[in-house]
């Protein structure tokens, strides 16, 4: 009889025998850098008859495998049933700006009823705004910028070449807190004991409009109510679920405003927390001659799910200049302070402008009379004396003009009153001859060339130039090859439009949106947006359907709107469309009110059909327009008009950002030391796939290269 000696001898030495003492298990991260048969555990690439602490599979030499060698005492080896993941479904709750953490552990359960800590755990987060989370350690911190909620979910290797998953949900609720100057903590005492809402004690909040939606990197909104005095306090509430922001401010008596702008940052965490669920904005009032507060209505905003981004150019009426708001910004740049002269010497002043489809060129019309024209580049430096144009500034004239898509050519509204179209060329300013069909050359006035070139909108029938005309109708002339036209159509009759002020018989301003699947135009008595009533319509491009966009134009009976202009981009489902109004913005003290002013308001516009039960569709069921809101960065007492969209590129890692969607990397976040958000390299496990922006190679998937800003496949 061998002793038990003899038998443990044997066994290592078969054991020694069958395996490569050379070999070494290559490292891994992930499951899917081993090969079949292969597992990934306690980060080497391990065969399947290696020990896995989540499976227990044995190891030859092991006391498991002699165990499992002997006919005594053979059993099947157990295997992983679940994953538990601890805590569940926890809260944080912390102030803005501040980084809070939370563990995070794995628990394998075993189909023998057995746990232990799960071996190798990949963790990740299904949004990574409000955090990070270790990969492999399972320690999540909070961003401190963004409240919210975030799938958790862990992975752990089954020892048969697959994973299993377990998910919890994470929340991280925000705080902020503010006193403006003179107003101290003594002042929450003051709401311990609201009143319901009542007229002319409640602040009655009058902007943002209620049911308003943003982009998430707009401005801050200037929140403006009607109802204060000397002495009061407000306590001025933005709230999500996840996120509560609470100012303090004392109206000081005269220069008041009866408004509040947030803090920038807290805009932007209200923004962006809770991204799908909407906003709300209170203004709370402590009358301080009664010592009593009053709730004032809730105004609800919605932002879209990315951010806007590009240039607004417009014109300030007052100076008769162009400027420019940047998007995300409330600062006007006066980037062109003394245009050209034009032929007449009238003026220079300058005008009528319409801006390329790369946001690189504008064009512009000079002076104050029959007015020459020139194009400027938007890249060079325009603010001195003598700003340099591509051409003469003297020599062409024009009234209205737009870009084609490759920027080659400008269509513009030429001649002596009633006008005509016709083609220039925007590098030399020279006339160029319309082919086929040609061009309408009287009683045309407001081109505009649909981004897929296949087609220009304009008004025909125009009995005056391009402002003073009466009647108008909407048409089309289709473009067949370079510089070569097919007869144009009329797509709507300005006097018959269903849905218009009977009175009204002028169509005016038509523009495209980004998809050249539909054209929003003013209707009304003429163009003049200084003293004329109108409103905005949208039709598709057959004219089958036309459509009052109620909401933009701030409901069914008001005919304020005019000159839209659509962003070049759709982002968050919706198309962005600028336009002119001479509403009320806000109170009269920080706004317009009463003042029948023209200022720019932007509007979101659905991006396309869909039936009520959500599904898409060919026709709109009802009015794809949301309530609008004021373009931040504009003089309220300015006139305000002919506002145009120019692209802005994508951001590049290390600049600043406040939504994922403005770099090019789609990845914002503080840097991992603390601070202000900016574009970051995605993590792997979420590089850019092909065509996708980026910043460098790195943000590019395998096989792809950054070159112009996307990542792109390398040649060969």
């Amino acid at each position: 009889m061998r002793s038990p000696f003899a038998l443990l001898y044997l066994s290592i030495t078969v054991a020694a025998a069958c395996s490569d003492p050379t070999q070494v298990d290559p490292a891994c991260a992930t499951q899917a850098e081993c090969a079949a048969g292969r597992a990934c555990i306690d980060g080497r690439c391990r065969t399947s008859n290696n020990t896995d602490a989540a499976t227990d599979i044995v190891a030859p030499g092991s006391d498991a495998a002699r165990d499992a060698a002997s006919t005594m005492d053979a059993r099947p080896a157990r295997r992983l049933a679940s994953v538990v993941i601890t805590p569940s479904m926890p809260v944080l709750a912390t102030q803005r700006g501040t980084r809070v953490a939370q563990a995070f552990t794995a628990t394998a359960r075993f189909d023998d009823g057995t746990e232990s800590p799960a071996a190798a755990p990949e963790w990740t987060l299904s949004d990574r705004t409000i955090g990070e989370i270790g990969t492999a350690t399972g320690q999540f911190e909070a961003s401190g910028f963004v409240g919210g909620q975030t799938v958790v979910t862990v992975r752990v290797p089954d020892g048969m070449g697959s994973t299993i998953a377990a998910t919890t949900t994470l929340r991280v609720r925000l705080t902020a807190e503010t006193f403006a100057a003179g107003v101290g903590r003594e002042a929450i005492a003051l709401f311990a004991d609201v009143e319901a809402a009542a007229a002319g004690r409640s602040a009655n909040v009058v902007y943002p409009l209620d049911r308003a939606v943003m982009p998430q990197n707009v401005y801050p909104a200037n929140i403006q109510w009607l109802e204060g005095a000397a002495g009061d306090t407000f306590r001025v509430t933005l709230s999500k679920p996840n996120f509560t922001a609470t100012s303090y401010v004392r109206h000081t008596g005269a220069g008041f405003t009866n408004s509040y702008l947030p803090e920038l940052s807290a805009w932007q965490a209200f923004a962006q927390s809770d991204p799908s669920e909407p906003g709300e904005i209170t203004v709370t009032r402590y009358i301080a001659a009664s010592s009593r507060a009053f709730a004032s209505a809730p105004v609800r905003v919605q932002f879209a799910p990315g951010a806007l981004t590009g240039s607004v150019y417009y014109w300030t009426v007052s100076s008769a200049r162009i400027v420019r708001i940047d998007d995300g910004t409330a600062t006007r740049v006066n980037f062109m302070p003394n245009p050209p002269w034009p032929r007449n010497r009238d003026s220079n002043c300058i005008g009528c402008h319409s801006v390329s489809p790369s946001g690189r060129y504008m064009a512009g019309r000079l002076g104050g009379g029959f007015n020459t024209g020139t194009v400027f580049d938007l890249t060079t430096d325009l603010s001195g004396a003598a700003p340099p144009t591509r051409f003469d500034p003297t020599q062409t004239d024009w009234w209205f003009a737009a870009w084609s898509p490759d920027e080659r050519r400008l269509v513009a509204t030429r001649g002596p009153s009633p006008t005509g179209l016709g083609l220039l060329d925007p590098t030399t300013g020279a006339p160029v001859a319309a082919m086929g069909a040609g061009l309408p050359a009287n009683n045309a006035t407001h081109p505009s060339w649909s981004p897929d070139g296949t087609a220009i909108a304009y008004v025909s029938g125009a009995s005056d130039w391009g402002v003073d005309y009466r009647n108008g109708d909407l048409s089309i002339v289709p473009v067949t090859a370079a510089d070569t036209f097919a007869a144009p159509r009329v797509v709507q009759r300005g006097a018959t439009l269903t849905g218009r002020n009977p009175a009204h018989s002028a169509i005016s301003y038509p523009v495209w949106t980004p998809d050249s699947k539909w054209i929003v135009f003013a209707h009304g008595a003429s163009a003049r947006s200084s003293t004329e009533p109108a409103a905005l319509f949208i039709t598709d491009r057959e004219g089958t359907q036309s459509l009052r966009l109620d909401n933009a134009n701030g409901g069914p009976d008001q005919a304020l709107s005019f000159e839209p202009r659509l962003s070049p981009f759709d982002t968050g489902g919706y198309f962005w469309l600028a336009f002119l109004s001479r509403r009320d913005y806000g109170n009269s003290l920080a706004g317009t009110r009463g003042s029948n002013r023209e200022q720019i308001w932007v509007t979101a516009i659905q991006r396309a059909p869909t039936e009520p039960d959500g599904t898409p569709g060919t026709r709109w069921t009802s009015d794809p327009s949301r309530v609008g809101y004021w373009l931040p960065g504009q003089d309220p007492a300015s006139r305000n008009i002919s506002a145009f969209w120019a692209p802005r590129p994508c951001r590049p890692n290390g600049e600043r950002c406040s939504v994922a969607s403005e770099c090019c990397s789609n990845d914002c976040r503080p840097p991992a030391g603390g601070g202000e958000a900016v574009c970051s390299p995605p993590p792997r496990t979420e590089c850019r796939q092909e065509g996708q922006t980026c910043s460098v190679d790195a943000d590019c998937c395998d096989g792809l290269t950054c070159f112009n800003r996307a990542c792109l496949r390398r040649p060969g």
